[in-house]
């Protein structure tokens, strides 16, 4: 190394930086051929093994002072054209490039040649990487075409690199959603097609469900979920949701139903929604299955006669015109399970109302004020119901639909969702969330809340204060990992019969465990946002309250300590997903994206 380089890097190891800008600059004041020593010495820094950053830093500072402020016009002289290539495309750090480039006036042009050569390497080579970053460093992404850059990287779907191409830059991520609703058009049947006559990509392999399952998240994420800006990619949800739909329907490996035929009926309707493409797509999907019954219904149910179907699924049908649909077999063996026995109400003692007017708000606020003055404490179960949105990203529009609380004789099931927005959120939503949640005297059975807690937070702000103490919560999802290590033998049904393993999971477990039933979780998925709720969803989220309230009075008569049950009072998991197997609202999701 030259003693400049030497005296420089002495100079700026005890931060002496000044004395070393000054130092260059006298050098490239006094020197013959300046232009050629400062490549000379960035060559040689770069191609060293130590970090020299701060000497290249100050060596290019001062060398643009030399230049601005001195008004130099030297001439630039003639510099291998291999020895400059190299060390703009490998060696020189990125940071450095701009006015690596200023100074020795390398074109826009030529340098956009020069990223050209080294995107002709594979994806996952060390100089693609290096050539994007300098792309994205000098806003360069727009100056080549998609099937040069962004259509490789989808079509690999190279998530990590995609993200660093978009840079955070809204338009960019636009350009991006707009290219994958491009592809999507009718569905993505026409996929290959455009990519060859559009883009000239032939032969090009890809997995076709791994970038569906891209296509849909980054619409999801930067979309903001516009379907009017975005509607292939909103389609492609849709039937991906649909393939969901269809595969808990007829490839559930289980004897229980885990989604009713109504709860699963009313999210293929308000999925497809007179929608050509996704109905034709769906009743493909029933072919696929061999079920004519349904293809039948449907086709009727969605308003698609015969002749407005593909020919191929019109053959199908007139094949199956004196053939009865394996859907019979399929629903003789849902009729058999029905002679499972849940876990219910008793609904002769508890009274089950829905809250979606002020008068019928306001008998739920009188119920949980005026507690009688021999009770030391008030305890209710809750839960919270809320639509499902079969994708698993944070930008999903959720919000809760229903809130549960039980009473030992009452169950309010209160419409948030509509009812809520009628209300003063200063005065009585106010009120609701401290005496539930911030009240010394009140104790709310729970299960798992942090779904609820999300959702409540998400749905509704004026939560957010009072559920960050969490006072009155005690969560039962703790209380039974605690027994099952400790005291598992304090549950009636903890030895299954036969030795076999449990099926159950989170709530549905426990009840199990305490009484010897599981709950019917077949309305989980439903539309909780349909008005009015059908029956079977208001004894499912009336049960999934009231069941906290038998669970506690029958651990607190085993256990015979209700100082055990309530220093559980207040406590709240690591992580939830550590403590319980599954929780019960997250499992749809995790569900979705492992079929999808």
């Amino acid at each position: 190394m030259s003693s400049l380089l030497s005296n420089l890097s002495q100079k700026l190891h005890f931060h002496n930086d000044q004395e070393a800008l000054d130092i260059a600059l006298d050098h490239f004041n006094h020197s013959d051929q300046p232009y050629n020593d400062l490549f000379e010495y960035l060559l040689i820094l770069s191609e060293s093994s130590h970090n020299n950053i701060n000497v290249i830093n100050c060596l290019i500072e001062s060398f643009l002072q030399w230049k601005n402020q001195l008004d130099k016009n030297a001439k630039i002289p003639y510099i291998d054209e291999n020895l400059m290539n190299d060390l703009i495309l490998k060696k020189l750090p990125i940071k450095f490039l701009k006015n690596f480039c200023e100074i020795f006036q390398i074109s826009k042009e030529y340098l956009i040649f020069l990223l050209r050569t080294l995107l002709h390497n594979p994806i996952n080579s060390a100089s693609y990487k290096h050539a994007l970053n300098i792309i994205v460093k000098f806003h360069y992404q727009l100056e080549f075409s998609p099937n040069e850059i962004l259509l490789p990287l989808i079509l690999d779907t190279k998530d990590h690199l995609i993200h660093v191409y978009m840079d955070k830059n809204h338009q960019l991520e636009e350009y991006v959603l707009d290219l994958l609703n491009h592809l999507y058009e009718n569905g993505g049947k026409k996929l290959r097609e455009i990519l060859s006559t559009e883009f000239n990509i032939i032969n090009f392999n890809f997995n076709k469900k791994t970038l569906g399952k891209l296509a849909v998240r980054y619409w999801n994420a930067f979309g903001n979920e516009q379907i009017e800006k975005y509607p292939n990619l909103a389609t492609l949800q849709h039937r991906r949701t649909l393939s969901y739909l269809i595969n808990v329907k007829y490839c559930e490996n289980n004897d229980e139903k885990t989604m009713s035929d109504e709860a699963w009926n009313e999210l293929v309707e308000e999925i497809i929604q007179g929608n050509a493409s996704l109905s034709e797509y769906f009743i493909e999907l029933l072919v696929d299955k061999d079920d004519i019954v349904a293809v039948r219904h449907w086709m009727t149910q969605l308003n698609r006669p015969e002749h407005t179907l593909p020919y191929w699924v019109q053959r199908y049908i007139r094949t199956k015109q004196n053939n009865r649909s394996s859907t019979v077999t399929r629903n003789q063996n849902l009729t058999q399970n029905t002679s499972i026995e849940y876990y219910k109400i008793p609904l002769e003692h508890v009274q089950i109302i829905f809250i979606d007017s002020m008068s019928g708000y306001k008998r739920l606020l009188d119920r949980l004020f005026n507690v009688n003055k021999t009770e030391e404490e008030l305890l209710l179960g809750f839960d919270c119901e809320w639509k499902p949105i079969f994708n698993n990203t944070s930008t999903s529009k959720q919000r809760l639909s229903i809130i549960q609380i039980a009473f030992s004789n009452e169950i309010f099931l209160l419409d948030v969702l509509h009812f809520f927005h009628t209300c003063d959120s200063q005065t009585i939503q106010q009120r609701l969330a401290n005496r539930l949640f911030n009240d010394d005297h009140v104790t709310i059975l729970c299960y798992g809340f942090q779904a609820d807690a999300s959702m409540l937070s998400a749905s509704y702000p004026i939560f957010d204060e009072v559920l960050l103490s969490g006072k009155t919560l005690l969560d039962l999802s703790l209380i039974q990992i605690d027994l099952m290590n400790s005291r598992r033998n304090i549950f009636p049904y903890s030895i299954m019969q036969n030795n076999t393993t449990s099926k159950d999971k989170g709530l549905s477990e426990l009840v199990r465990l305490c009484f010897g039933k599981t709950l019917n979780k077949s309305e989980r998925c439903s539309n909780w946002d349909r008005r009015p709720l059908r029956h079977p969803q208001t004894l499912y989220a009336a049960t999934d309250a009231y069941c906290l309230l038998d669970i506690y009075d029958l651990l607190h008569n085993r256990l015979q300590s209700l100082e055990y049950l309530q220093s559980f009072r207040g406590k709240k998991p690591n992580k939830i997903e550590q403590v319980i197997d599954k929780n019960d609202e997250f499992q749809t999701l995790n569900d979705v994206t492992s079929v999808l």
